[in-house]
This record gives structure tokens, C-alpha cells and sequence, in this order.
């Protein structure tokens, strides 16, 4: 497959300046992330897919909300997906949160090379920052089983917290989950033929 690095109509107005950013860390992926484990091989149409194309969505769904000052959170960010996407377009401070420490080295290796002053990373587990965090927005690239979810969820909802969680989805999230939390199901064209869906997910 030819690499053809478009970006989407949608996305044009946010990203089409920080192409070069964006291309570097593809690079980056395709090199020393599939190297160090970070995503297991795959090839650049694909990382650029589903790893760039698709972490910018997360971005446009913050920015249209019009809630870029509140705290961000990557929770199982791996290779740095989406929050390093998200903020080389965006001068909003971005925390990548990861249980690996090996994971974050590499993270903290690339965030220095490639001067991104707005992202950190640190070893944390998820549930904790959840725990202790209120008004805060938790960014999920991976897509994790309902059950899973669910749990992450009411624990925010017993620790009395309004957090926001966007969240890589299928299609039926939505009827899973709407009878507990609030969702708005995004769904968008993610190449010339192909569609995702992320969720925005706050507790009623």
C-alpha cells in the first residue's frame, strides 16, 4: 500500500499546519514504536489511519465542546495515542498516563527530541487518577470490553466526580450505556470509505 498522508476535511483547519509535526511522529511510530513494542507492526497507511487520523478526532470533539482548559488525561496511552497527536495541534497541556514505565521512558525520549513543551508523561494507574480527579477530561484511543467501561465509570460516579471520558467505540455503545451515563456517539469518515466512532460520556 502507498502511504498517501491526507488529512480529512474535517480536520484541515486545526492540523494542516503542523503536518510536518504529525509526519515526524508517524515516523517515529513506524520506526521506535513498533521497534520498543509500543504498537506491534503494522504498516505507515495504517499508522497513519488509525493512530494520527483517528487521535485528531479526539481533538476536534474537545475543541467543539469548547472544554480545552479543563485537565487531559491519555489513559493507556502506549505509544503516545491520541495524546501526542492532540497536542501537536493544540497548545492545551496533555498528560500521557501509562502503567509501564518502560513505555513511558520511550514517551519522555520523544516528548524531548521533538520539544512537545505541552505533553507529559507518567507511570500511573488509571483508576487512581480517576479517583482523584474532578472536571476532568480522560481520553481512551483503545477500544476496552462494556464490562470494563462500565467499571471505570461508576467508579467515577461513587467517587462523586464530573469527569468527561472520549472514548473509542463501536457502534453500539451507545445502547449499552445511555441508560446510566449521558453519550454523544461521534461518528466520522476516517479515509475515503472507511468509519469510526469515539463517545463522549459524562454521568447524568
Amino acid at each position: 500500500m502507498t502511504f498517501n498522508p491526507q488529512i480529512p476535511s474535517w480536520g484541515k483547519d486545526f492540523s494542516e499546519n503542523y503536518i510536518n509535526e504529525l509526519l515526524s511522529y508517524h515516523s517515529w511510530l513506524s520506526t521506535t514504536g513498533i521497534k520498543t513494542g509500543l504498537i506491534s507492526p503494522k504498516n505507515n497507511q495504517f499508522i497513519w489511519d488509525e493512530f494520527i487520523v483517528h487521535s485528531l478526532y479526539f481533538y476536534k470533539i474537545v475543541n467543539d465542546l469548547n472544554i480545552l482548559s479543563q485537565n487531559i488525561f491519555d489513559l493507556g496511552t502506549g505509544g503516545g495515542i491520541p495524546g501526542i497527536p492532540f497536542g501537536i495541534v493544540s497548545d492545551q497541556e496533555i498528560t500521557l498516563v501509562d502503567i509501564k514505565q518502560k513505555r513511558i521512558f520511550e514517551l519522555e525520549r520523544l516528548i524531548s527530541v521533538q520539544k512537545l513543551s505541552n505533553i507529559t508523561a507518567i507511570k500511573e494507574d488509571a483508576e487512581i487518577l480517576i479517583k482523584n480527579n474532578d472536571h476532568t477530561i480522560f481520553l481512551m484511543r483503545c477500544y476496552i470490553p462494556h464490562s470494563s467501561l462500565v467499571n471505570l465509570l461508576e467508579k467515577n460516579i461513587e467517587n462523586n466526580k464530573q469527569n468527561t471520558f472520549i472514548v473509542s467505540s463501536n457502534a453500539d455503545t451507545v445502547n449499552n450505556l445511555e441508560d446510566m451515563f449521558h453519550v454523544k456517539q461521534e461518528k466520522f469518515l476516517i479515509n475515503n470509505d472507511e468509519y469510526r466512532y469515539i463517545d463522549v460520556i459524562t454521568v447524568k
